[in-house]
């Protein structure tokens, strides 16, 4: 008897624990996991594995969220409520929606709120895999709105931008196949997962900055994470293999931030990790954010290494352009001032040279162009060219004199600010 009552609490305390709490204390309120102040909604949500902190794959057998001790929801209880699985971190777009195909319809009918509450049992469980990210979508299907101080009902927190899309409107019931264009949020609706067990630990961090295989990064990263619920500290390793710890071994951080004191190598690659420690537990499993540094200070940072442009057509492109420095200061020969940026020179023979500088597709690098005639210690200014904004490209056509050697300067658009540069192409016509 006796060992039949110890399994029977063990079964019990088990089953308690098979619950997974996402910020289930939050105040903030906003639409998810439905709009309670439109007819009707629709939202998809993520919630990537790192931040569930599953110990393994499970059946998922209801949610609860949580509403505002004030709000009310009876007219926005007809829910259908649907689970999948997705690759996704954060939607791209308005348009971005996961396809109904990919998700699985878990429940359908009316909620209640009981003791700030709404609680959803799914009718068949759903299998996650604890591979894949996890989306959660609702759908509200009442035409009644209710009217809460707050407008919206739910408990929501901040975190991945992006991670929510919501659509709300008063015209008819959504269609999950076919959705209209919605909006994305930066937040999520607090949320119990009833079903999957959480690792003893807190969860990995989020970091924001530098992200996994992020090219260019600062001698002296501002390295930024998200916080974790419940977390009194965190851990930083940095080395320059995986799991490597010779630049920084797991120094605590009480903050969400961390800036090196001493500077890194440059074009070297770089291997973090950011770990949370809540009461004496620290985060399992997480994984590496590989990065590179900057490349070295490029050849023709300053005039007198100016690259020789001699056949043409000449093309050429800037891949270290970040690493240029501004050397002695702004270049104030034409009156739109610019940053030192990198140097390019060739010789005009009297007739017609046709420059252009681009960017690569979604750059958003905004350079201005300078054109100059003389000598590197006594630069006449042809033309400032910075017509097109960021990622738009600039072109410059004009007349040469026979024997004239001229300079080109790409750099930041900005006057009197040094701002990095980034990558381009020049490209030198002879016409």
């Amino acid at each position: 008897m006796k060992r039949i009552l110890l399994l029977s609490l063990l079964l019990i305390v088990s089953l308690s624990n098979a619950q997974i709490n996402l910020n289930i204390t939050s105040t903030n309120v906003g639409t998810a996991p439905i709009s309670s102040f439109f007819s009707y909604s629709y939202v998809q949500q993520i919630y990537p594995k790192q931040e569930l902190n599953a110990t393994a794959a499970g059946d998922i057998t209801g949610l609860t969220f949580y509403v505002d001790p004030s709000a009310t929801i009876n007219d926005s209880s007809d829910w259908t409520v649907y689970v999948g699985h997705t690759a996704k971190t954060a939607f791209t777009s308005g348009t971005d929606w996961i396809p109904a195909a990919q998700l699985t319809q878990v429940f359908t009918g009316t909620v209640t709120k009981a003791n700030n509450k709404v609680e959803v049992t799914f009718t068949t469980p759903f299998a996650y895999n604890n591979t894949d990210n996890l989306v959660i979508a609702a759908r509200e299907n009442s035409q009644s709105i209710d009217i809460n101080n707050f407008d919206e009902a739910f408990r929501v927190y901040p975190h991945i931008p992006s991670s929510t899309l919501y659509y709300k409107g008063d015209r008819a019931v959504v269609d999950p196949a076919t959705p209209p264009g919605g909006i994305r949020a930066d937040y999520k609706s607090a949320v119990t997962i009833s079903g999957l067990t959480p690792k003893p630990g807190p969860s990995c961090p989020f970091v924001n900055y530098p992200t996994n295989d992020t090219q260019f990064v600062s001698l002296l990263p501002n390295i930024r994470w998200l916080a974790v619920v419940g977390a009194d500290s965190y851990k930083i390793s940095l080395g320059t293999t995986p799991g490597g710890t010779d630049i920084i071994n797991q120094q605590s951080v009480t903050g969400v931030n961390f800036t090196l004191l001493t500077a890194l190598n440059r074009d070297t690659n770089y291997y973090l990790k950011v770990i949370a420690v809540s009461a004496g537990l620290e985060s399992l499993g997480c994984a590496d954010i590989a990065f590179k540094t900057i490349p070295p200070i490029p050849a023709n940072d300053a005039c007198s290494g100016a690259l020789a442009a001699s056949v043409f057509p000449y093309e050429y492109t800037q891949n270290d352009a970040v690493s240029a420095t501004n050397n002695n200061g702004f270049i104030t020969s034409c009156t739109d001032a610019m940053n030192d940026g990198t140097w390019f020179r060739f010789t005009g023979d009297g007739g017609q040279f046709k420059v252009g500088i681009t960017m690569p597709v979604g750059s958003a690098y905004d350079p201005q162009m300078d054109i100059y005639s003389g000598t590197c210690s006594g630069l006449t200014c042809v033309k400032a060219v910075d017509a097109g904004g960021g990622g738009a490209a600039e072109t410059y056509t004009f007349t040469t004199t026979a024997g004239t050697e001229y300079f080109i300067n790409v750099g930041a658009y900005e006057e009197t600010v040094d701002m990095p540069e980034n990558v381009f192409t020049i490209k030198i016509i002879k016409l």
